[in-house]
């Protein structure tokens, strides 16, 4: 058995715990959140066993029967268990807790889990599980969980799996875990206000996983698998993994940058760039001159696994080292790009190409194994959001589903919520991606004087229009809206529109995540996280951004001030340039947030946006940087969209679009809504119309461009 030491376990257990001490301090510890467990497994109710362990004021479990809240204690050691090799376990009596409890005593398979730290769900199959418990405080305290490297450990040959979780007033953040090894398929639900929903975890059996492995795995990755106990382990969780895997490529990158530069993107930590210096790696970041080191090569263990070398140091040398034991694991440091080139460690489609890299965890990644290609198969996969982290920061219920997601669909959730008064009151309904007639409304119970505010979920947009078939005067909304009266819109509404938003056109810098500031400071946020305060007249931050294309964005800040008239300067970095001026409201006090939000012109390419304090007295929490339809760019021109002099019938359509008042002759192209185009052709007009087949177009909202004349018009496809 080991008391859990992995590098993602420490990290987890460390920020939860600074975050629930802040939670305990102000005293929000109430609160419970139900856990639905549906069983999709090979396993009856009866043999799936679940426990409970996490942090509150110190070690606690709690009963899955009836939720109470139990300190941990070593009188809880009542269960006897096997010796194996003559090991006693941690009390010398082989007496282990008394904390798991089977699937089918558990009321309505609902669990319901207080606000806790660093807690992790264990379910067993076939037997409980041996933990044994320390105590609550103190040294020794915690618990002894299994350690299957160690072959006497009394938990061998005992099938489980884990649900990392933490709950607190800002919200919670759970996940599924590869990082030691896949045991058996886990899918795991979440649903949060707003119309929050996501899902992450294996999409096929058991068997289809361990077959899938057995065909493609590369010999080196051959023996993880243990057919026996159907467990795929984690390279170094074995001895027959080569030691040595990574180190050509290690070397390589060694060798190659005590005489180049190495300069790389790490997201919203900024652009850095560095050589080799003996054996440490020495960076710089662009923009403030900040420093992090890699205090020596590492080796195969330690860049997969996240330790040693990449796990010491002060903050900025953990997010540099956290980035190289991504880079080194997905292969995306590239020896072939000239000293001095910026490369971009966030670009997916670069993971997993050379040899070598970690075939398990592009197994795990694999879009028809793991749900949106998102899992946990290494301490840092959460570099660049490839992990399989949920968070919200108001949910409302979990699912967790043994078995994993074979079998089932994704529920069709609503996106877009309209309701029918001001401030989200009234009557309302949830529509999902799509587009939407007066009749079709009128179906669903909404009239055109129904509609007063709606919430819109991050990652989708909705476009409203005046009137009937998507015509008229329109309005497009890509955050929530408590009133549309303010935009002299409710009452008008008669068709709308809903599509994603590419992710690349939405761009969400916290606050705190600056590279450079004067005169500011950070404190707790009351949503979370860190804000940034103590702005006066003349402070400035600054933060490193990559704007895809240029033209228009819609800037929101999340703001929070007790003060009338505080006011913030969006400015290129520098301040050779400015963007435009937003008046700061009172809303009420320093933590009581509010966003506003303002339109303005950017330039393409990776650069530095900074704000200064015109007229100080308020806090920031984040700012959010979301393309509008006019900085949206295709392969031609940009699309902006005008509907002039255009008629379009029937709409929608199925088969064929009649379009009035393309010119004669017209090179046309066909877009979606994220400004990329789908086709190109040459159209004839005849008798004053032109008939484009569009059969072949997905359901959904396009926009047809004449090359010639520029103009533009929008068509629904059923």
């Amino acid at each position: 058995m080991k008391t859990n030491t992995n590098s993602i376990y420490k990290r987890y257990i460390k920020y939860s715990i600074v975050i629930f001490m802040v939670m305990c301090q102000y005293g929000l510890v109430s609160q419970t959140l139900p856990y639905e467990v549906e069983n999709n497994s090979d396993f009856p109710d009866d043999q799936v066993y679940i426990a409970i362990v996490g942090i509150t004021d110190g070690h606690v479990w709690v009963d899955p029967v009836t939720g109470q809240v139990n300190q941990m204690s070593v009188s809880d050691n009542t269960v006897p268990g096997p010796v194996i090799g003559g090991n006693q376990g941690p009390g010398n009596n082989a007496l282990y807790a008394n904390c798991f409890r089977k699937l089918s005593d558990i009321p309505n398979k609902t669990i319901n889990i207080p606000k806790i730290a660093g807690c992790r769900m264990m379910l067993s199959f076939g037997s409980q599980l041996y933990l044994y418990f320390f105590g609550h405080s103190g040294d020794p305290s915690g618990y002894a969980a299994p350690n299957l490297s160690n072959p006497t450990d009394p938990n061998q040959g005992i099938k489980y799996e884990l649900i990392e979780l933490t709950f607190n007033d800002f919200g919670l953040w759970c996940n599924t875990t590869r990082v030691d090894s896949y045991q058996y398929p886990m899918g795991l639900e979440v649903w949060g206000g707003n119309n929050f929903y996501k899902r992450v975890g294996e999409l096929k059996t058991h068997q289809d996983i361990l077959s899938e492995w057995q065909s493609a795995a590369p010999s080196e990755f051959q023996s993880l698998v243990d057919v026996s106990e159907g467990i795929i382990h984690f390279p170094t969780k074995t001895t027959t993994f080569p030691t040595n895997f990574f180190q050509s490529y290690i070397d390589a990158i060694w060798s190659k940058y005590r005489t180049d530069e190495l300069v790389f993107n790490s997201g919203q930590a900024g652009v850095w760039r560095g050589r080799v210096n003996g054996n440490e790696f020495v960076f710089t970041r662009d923009g403030d001159g900040q420093i992090a080191r890699i205090p020596g090569k590492p080796t195969t263990l330690e860049a997969m696994e996240g330790s040693g070398v990449l796990a010491s140091g002060d903050r900025w040398d953990l997010v540099v080292q956290a980035q190289f034991v991504a880079a080194i694991t997905r292969h995306a440091i590239d020896l072939n790009v000239p000293s001095g080139v910026y490369q971009d460690f966030g670009d997916t489609s670069k993971y997993y190409q050379t040899w070598p890299y970690n075939w398990y965890s592009k197994f795990f990644h694999r879009s028809d194994i793991s749900q949106d290609s998102q899992t946990y198969t290494f301490a840092y996969d959460d570099v660049f959001d490839q992990s399989a982290t949920v968070h919200t920061p108001n949910p409302t219920n979990i699912k967790i589903t043994i078995g994993g997601f074979f079998g089932s669909t994704s529920p069709d959730l609503g996106v877009v919520t309209l309701f029918q008064h001001c401030n989200y009151s009234g009557s309302s309904v949830s529509l999902s991606e799509g587009s939407y007639t007066l009749g079709q409304l009128q179906e669903k119970g909404i009239t055109n004087d129904d509609i007063s505010s709606i919430r819109v979920q991050n990652g989708y947009e909705v476009t409203l229009y005046q009137d009937d078939n998507f015509t008229g005067r329109s309005l497009i909304k890509t955050a929530d809206d408590t009133c549309l009266v303010d935009d002299n819109f409710n009452d008008e509404i008669s068709s709308l529109g809903i599509s994603k938003v590419s992710s690349s056109q939405s761009i969400m810098i916290e606050a705190e995540d600056f590279v450079a500031e004067s005169g500011v400071q950070t404190e707790p946020c009351s949503e979370g996280g860190l804000n940034v305060g103590y702005i006066d007249a003349d402070d400035w931050l600054v933060w490193d951004v990559d704007i895809p294309t240029g033209g228009s964005y819609l800037v929101e800040y999340r703001v929070a001030s007790p003060n009338i008239g505080g006011t913030l300067q969006l400015e290129k970095g520098g301040g050779a340039l400015v963007y435009g001026n937003m008046t700061v409201p009172n809303t009420g006090g320093w933590q009581n947030w509010s966003t506003i939000q303002h339109t303005v012109n950017l330039e393409s390419g990776v650069q530095q946006i900074a704000i200064k304090a015109l007229v100080g007295g308020w806090n920031i929490n984040w700012l959010k940087i979301s393309a509008t339809s006019n900085s949206i760019k295709a392969s031609k021109n940009d699309v902006s969209i005008s509907n002039e002099g255009f008629i379009a019938f029937p709409i929608p359509t199925t088969k064929v679009l009649n379009v009035i008042g393309l010119s004669p002759q017209s090179h046309i192209g066909i877009y979606n809504m994220n400004g990329n185009i789908i086709q190109e052709t040459e159209t004839k007009v005849r008798d004053g119309r032109t008939i484009l087949d569009v059969q072949h177009l997905k359901p959904g909202l396009y926009i047809i461009k004449d090359f010639k004349t520029n103009k533009t018009i929008r068509f629904v496809k059923q």
